[in-house]
């Protein structure tokens, strides 16, 4: 399944994206029960929502709506950083022993088609395409054998650092500037998607190819990060692990290409989906 919160006709909603296309509007059904889609995914609402789809019409096109970054609530976000060797080795930094997070607010997120905001205090914009987990149940100490059955899904997410602040600064200032990352469209459950290994991420720049890899070249597995969050944290339904970008970011390029308004970056998970924003 594939599922997204939105706004249509000014009011917030979730649903499931049809095989079809178009989105079927799970909260005119569900929106008593569940309000949101998290709490659709804390009270392990998938059943019902799979009888209800099952052979429906869908109530909006995808044209006609606006998404919101997964969820309308804040969640948690943990986001890794240096996870794939080879954009450990362009920065020039040693290959970490664990892994290194930070946290992303949601006040710095967007969604699908919604625009990116170029910070007015820095010229140093950059991209990072990366996969990102939704936890499906809460987890805490949880084994890396054991983690993939508390994950809901996955989707795309592209992680803005605004370089001058994240290096001179702090990481936190420089990963949360205001409507400068974006995540989505949808949640596709694990189910949907299958085993991660092969799969890949690509990060296009106004249609120019940035960033490819595969999530087997990660240092730290999905796994072994869920082991890892949930050795020192409780990770909650909805929370969210970005799960790091590859080589090929824009401070590191000769001449670096860093975002400008009018840029569009697109990110691409193999069977999750394309998440396009424009910069502004």
């Amino acid at each position: 399944m594939k599922l997204c919160s939105f706004t249509a006709n000014n009011t917030k909603r979730y649903g499931a994206v049809m095989p079809h296309g178009g989105v079927f509007d799970l909260s005119a059904r569900l929106g008593a029960k569940f309000p949101t889609l998290r709490d659709l995914i804390q009270n392990n609402g998938w059943s019902e929502v799979r009888q209800l789809v099952d052979g429906a019409q869908a109530d909006y096109q995808e044209s006609d709506i606006k998404f919101l970054p997964v969820f309308d609530e804040s969640v948690t976000i943990h986001c890794v950083g240096l996870n794939y060797a080879a954009h450990t080795a362009e920065a020039g930094i040693k290959q970490p022993d664990f892994p290194r997070t930070f946290i992303k607010v949601n006040a710095s997120l967007v969604g699908h088609r919604e625009a990116l905001e170029k910070p007015t205090l820095s010229p140093q914009f950059d991209f990072e395409g990366e996969l990102a987990v939704i936890m499906g149940r809460p987890a805490y100490r949880v084994t890396a054998a054991d983690a993939l059955e508390y994950v809901a899904g996955y989707t795309c997410f592209m992680d803005g650092s605004v370089r001058d602040y994240q290096l001179e600064r702090t990481i936190d200032q420089g990963k949360n500037f205001y409507r400068s990352s974006s995540m989505g469209p949808y949640l596709v459950t694990a189910d949907e998607v299958g085993p991660l290994g092969q799969l890949t991420v690509t990060t296009l720049v106004s249609g120019e190819t940035m960033q490819h890899s595969a999530f087997h070249k990660m240092i730290f597995s999905v796994p072994t990060l869920i082991e890892y969050i949930t050795s020192f944290t409780e990770l909650r339904p909805g929370d969210v692990i970005a799960t790091g970008t590859p080589e090929g970011v824009g401070f590191k390029r000769s001449p670096p290409r860093y975002l400008q308004p009018g840029d569009t970056v697109e990110v691409i998970v193999e069977r999750v989906g394309r998440l396009v924003n424009v910069v502004r």
